[in-house]
């Protein structure tokens, strides 16, 4: 199995990934639409161990995505106990909030909520990932959560008890903090779909497990993933000789193109656009669950800042996606992200591990204006050709090629559905 991040000489042995958590025991045209840079929250340390907090709350009538009845079955709502703090924006600080007797639940029932009365975290030391144009994303410890305080001398009444969510065990947390205000909404966005999304069966195996927003100060905190981002592997590979690059493709190609379309129809299957699929949007690690005969690499989606539900209309704050992932449709007046563009950008996106990033480069060479043209074109196969090295690559994996271009169809009608997709994988034994 090949390791995902790093650099190595030419002609370095595969990489070998570590792994993540273990997945749960029950497992079977636009004018202006450029959007920065999303950030990640891949880390690349030892073996972490962070389990699946999968109890939630139900949206809120009011909510958008509480309007669409998806595939996904829902949960029995647990109430979470809370108290909401001060809301720091920068620089990061470790989040505390006076826990008394006296906590209420929270008035955002559509929103899962980091209960920090059973794990805490450290952010005053804590790294920095990445970032973007909303927030910071930083590597958390997690400490032992602050004492309760009570009141003393006032006597409370008895109340029924009530089973409370379990916290995530010991592990290391990647933290998204918001870096401006405005910020604030676009996480709370972010947070309601990925509450909504955590409700379907084997979440955890398509997205990156969502512990919560913390209500202290906006942040969202998931499970820390180790190894690197489909980006990071593009640049990995383009540092191995050709034979080397040849072999770590056909080994990985297949799970990560069969994880994704999965992925996918999850994610479409709940009523869900993603809006923004890229290399940088995607972690991967491997999986050593004890339901598998062998360890395998997984890969899974990151980033639904801009996502939406199919029912509702885009957030205002999104954008169509990334220039070299996007979708020729979306280039026309008023265009709005769409599952069928969804599929587009994936598979752009499989074909950047091919030919080691966006096929679009040899031809527009940098250049924003042919980049658009290029894209309006619709060909992303025939301006990757124009480059000699990207041809003899993508010659030597036809296979893989054919399974790209069911996504790359101009015509949308013509275009692959998700499902689709899916069932040609399947058939090909891809």
């Amino acid at each position: 199995m090949a390791a995902i991040q790093g650099s190595s000489p030419p002609g370095a042995r595969p990489l070998a990934l570590r792994t993540y958590s273990e997945m749960p025991p029950d497992a079977p045209g636009v004018e202006t639409h450029t959007r920065h840079k999303s950030t990640s929250m891949n880390v690349h340390l030892a073996k972490l161990t962070v389990p699946v907090s999968e109890r939630i709350n139900t949206p809120t009538r009011s909510s958008p995505i509480a309007k669409h009845h998806g595939s996904l079955s829902p949960t029995t709502p647990t109430p979470i106990r809370s108290i909401r703090g001060s809301s720091a924006i920068t620089p990061p600080v470790s989040p505390t909030s006076p826990r008394t007797s006296c906590d209420t639940l929270d008035d955002q029932p559509g929103i899962l909520h980091y209960d920090f009365s059973k794990l805490d975290y450290e952010l005053s030391r804590a790294r920095q990932l990445g970032s973007g144009l909303w927030s910071n994303v930083y590597l958390a410890e997690p400490t032992a959560p602050a004492p309760l305080s009570t009141t003393p001398d006032l006597p409370t009444p008895p109340v029924t008890p009530q089973r409370s969510r379990e916290a995530p065990c010991a592990g290391v947390y990647a933290v998204k903090v918001p870096i401006r205000k405005d910020a604030i909404k676009v996480l709370h966005h972010e947070a309601e779909i990925l509450t909504f999304l955590q409700r379907g069966d084997c979440a955890s195996q398509y997205i990156v497990p969502f512990y919560g927003l913390d209500p202290r100060n906006n942040a969202l905190v998931c499970e820390a993933v180790i190894g690197g981002s489909v980006e990071d592997l593009t640049k990995r590979l383009g540092h191995m000789t050709e034979v080397s690059r040849h072999l770590e493709l056909v080994s990985i190609f297949p799970r990560i193109a069969s994880d994704l379309v999965a992925g996918l129809e999850f994610i479409h299957s709940a009523g869900i656009i993603h809006a923004d699929i890229k290399p940088a949007n995607i972690l991967l690690d491997i999986s050593d669950h004890y339901s598998l005969p062998a360890p395998v690499i997984r890969a899974r989606y990151i980033d639904f800042s801009a996502s939406f539900p199919s029912t509702s209309a885009p957030p205002p704050f999104g954008g169509a996606g990334t220039w070299d992932y996007l979708a020729p449709e979306l280039l026309r007046p008023k265009a709005i992200p769409s599952m069928a563009s969804d599929v587009w950008s994936l598979g752009i996106t499989l074909l950047s591990i091919i030919v080691l990033g966006s096929p679009y480069a040899a031809a527009c060479g940098g250049n924003l204006f042919m980049l658009r043209e290029a894209v309006k074109a619709g060909d992303p196969l025939g301006f990757a050709r124009m480059d000699p090295v990207a041809q003899k690559r993508m010659q030597a994996v036809q296979e893989f090629i054919d399974c790209c271009k069911m996504a790359l169809a101009k015509d949308v009608g013509k275009r692959a559905t998700v499902e689709g997709w899916r069932g040609w994988i399947g058939r090909r034994g891809l």
